[in-house]
């Protein structure tokens, strides 16, 4: 797992409002996967990095320590996949947005991946637009 990183902002000034920035843990097995996420996350105001994690157990040992507002995880890791750890994330943390990212279209996932509350997005689509929408679309889970 790479550490979380050094810089540490708390709040941004965004068309002039001071808002929290949305820490995001990004989780892939896939490091050229996890950097692209990464510089999305780079490119949009009011989002950090916060950290990596290539498997949905060091994403859990991660959130153990660290406060996060969002994680995007692909669904298919080895060891705990996505949706086992997106169900411990929403059961041990229900505030954090779990979105979960994969090549398959949203009909190929299991029927209850939606139903614990996290959301989908396609990788191939995946970009700053998407990041702000995911957060907009209501912040923090549960909405």
């Amino acid at each position: 797992m790479v550490a979380p990183p050094t810089r540490r902002r708390s709040s941004a000034t965004i068309s002039g409002v001071e808002q929290h920035l949305v820490r995001v843990l990004v989780v892939d097995d896939l490091p050229s996967f996890r950097r692209a996420v990464t510089g999305v996350i780079a490119v949009v105001d009011g989002f950090e990095l916060a950290g990596e994690a290539a498997s949905g157990e060091e994403a859990l040992d991660f959130l153990r320590d660290h406060a996060v507002g969002m994680v995007l995880m692909d669904v298919n890791m080895p060891g705990m996949g996505g949706l086992e750890a997106a169900r411990t994330i929403r059961f041990r943390h229900p505030d954090v947005k779990v979105v979960l990212l994969s090549v398959n279209n949203t009909e190929d996932l299991p029927r209850d991946a939606m139903v614990m509350g996290a959301h989908y997005r396609h990788k191939d689509r995946f970009g700053p637009d998407e990041l702000e929408a995911l957060w907009s679309d209501g912040g923090p889970a549960g909405s």
